[in-house]
């Protein structure tokens, strides 16, 4: 029913000027600020390796693609098939080999330009992602019962549960999580790092380890005893307290 060649027929002879689309710059991801010096190292010297694979260009369908052009043909009868009004969009991409590739979409919905029907149909690889994590990696298909109602409920409240954190990602401007999987989204809202909490007098504080140690070594002589003093307190009843737990496993 589309045929791209009576398409590219109309194109050429309305004499309207091709619009070339370009994509944008990816913007660079934004580091989180609590990130520990030695992953910020790590991660610098990850993204090193990537820009100097040679395959990494070859990964992306839209880097081998030198320019699209596009032009929107007004709603014709070029199908009689068709019974609603519609619009098309002859695209035209060159790929840096020279080798072109023509091809069409369509649309029933009256579009301000051709990039707008581009642009709406690019979504679509986004939302074919969103769809493979949700099957895949988020236990949508996890069902303890057969009730209806139930299974209604699981796959309701699991798309409710991605769609939040993806809204929560985006309003943070970590940018764009929807192909990562479950545990990879969850470990983005944990701090990969340890914490010490200190409490004192309803206030309360994280410090990384060596932090910690240089508030101790950093006291006087007589707060160094009283710590020592409490923290073999306390490993004394962990101790007991693991030991009880063996005792009653044995049991």
């Amino acid at each position: 029913m589309l045929d791209a060649k009576d398409a590219f027929v109309l194109a050429e002879e309305d004499q309207q000027p091709w619009v070339t689309w370009r994509p944008a710059p990816k913007p660079k991801p934004v580091e989180p600020a609590d990130r520990p010096e030695a992953v910020r190292r790590r991660e610098k010297k990850r993204q090193e390796t990537l820009a100097g694979r040679k395959d990494r260009e070859d990964a992306d369908p839209e880097a081998q693609v030198e320019s699209t052009e596009m032009k929107l043909l007004p709603a014709t009868g070029l199908w009689g098939e068709m019974k609603v009004p519609y619009w098309v969009v002859p695209i035209r991409a060159t790929k840096k080999d020279g080798k072109v590739i023509e091809w069409c979409l369509a649309t029933t919905r009256e579009p301000s330009g051709p990039v707008e029907v581009y642009q709406t149909y690019r979504l679509r690889q986004a939302v074919e992602e969103r769809i493979r994590q949700t099957k895949c990696f988020w236990d949508m298909t996890r069902f303890h019962s057969r009730a209806f109602s139930l299974i209604t409920a699981q796959i309701t409240f699991v798309l409710l549960a991605y769609s939040l954190l993806q809204t929560f990602f985006r309003r943070l401007a970590r940018g764009e999580m929807n192909a990562k999987t479950r545990q990879r989204i969850l470990n983005e809202l944990i701090i990969e790092d340890d914490r010490l909490v200190l409490y004192s007098a309803n206030r309360f504080a994280y410090f990384r380890p060596i932090e910690y140690q240089e508030i101790l070594l950093e006291m006087p002589e007589g707060s160094r005893r009283r710590i020592l003093a409490r923290t073999k307190e306390v490993r004394e009843n962990l101790l007991r307290t693991a030991r009880r737990a063996m005792h009653l496993e044995e049991e």
